[in-house]
């Protein structure tokens, strides 16, 4: 299958109107759950620099959960 090429510009507009549009504990609180399983299904794929990335971004949803 295919994947059509996506810019960062794109990507960043989705998190913005993510963040616009669900500003709730549960929607951070799924989102660190489908985090945590994407990463303990695919850590074996991923390189340091990834892992370390994507370990920091579920920090962020991490502490966005604890505020609200």
């Amino acid at each position: 299958m295919n994947r059509p090429y996506l810019g960062v510009e794109a990507i960043l507009e989705q998190f913005r109107s993510g963040a616009e549009a669900s500003s709730c504990q549960p929607a951070a609180t799924h989102c660190l759950q489908w985090l945590a399983e994407f990463l303990a299904r695919e850590h074996a794929t991923m390189n340091a620099e990834d892992w370390d990335a994507l370990v920091h971004v579920g920090g962020l949803l991490w502490r966005a959960g604890r505020k609200m």
